[in-house]
């Protein structure tokens, strides 16, 4: 039985994370597009997974999707890159921060995760 609450949130969560993502510059065509979601909803109802991203994070996104823990890192790690060479820059410079610095060091796939959960978090209605 599906909690109806839970899937509210669900939906309001995925709807932020889509808005913030395309204005970011991700690619929905990309795999890892739809892996970086799911991740970023798995950190958000679970802070634990975050710190053990590749023992928890990964693998319940690969089971969500059947696929395997590695290609899920990998396709969100392709996501990013993409994001990151073909986004708007002062639109990645104002939402990452330092994280962006000067824009040529591509931030890591639970840095990314990390601060879209933060901005979600943020940014409840």
């Amino acid at each position: 039985m599906i909690n109806m609450n839970e899937e509210g949130l669900r939906v309001r969560v995925f709807t932020q994370t889509t808005c913030q993502m395309v204005n970011l510059g991700f690619q929905a065509r990309q795999r890892g597009y739809r892996y970086l979601r799911e991740a970023v909803w798995v950190a958000y109802r679970d802070s634990a997974a975050l710190a053990a991203i590749t023992k928890r994070l990964y693998p319940t996104v690969a089971k969500r999707f059947d696929t395997s823990d590695k290609q899920v890192e990998r396709a969100i790690r392709n996501a990013i890159e993409t994001a990151w060479l073909q986004g708007e820059p002062e639109t990645l410079r104002e939402f990452f921060g330092e994280i962006y610095g000067n824009g040529t060091i591509r931030p890591t796939n639970k840095a990314v995760i990390a601060q879209l959960v933060d901005y979600i978090k943020t940014n409840e209605i």
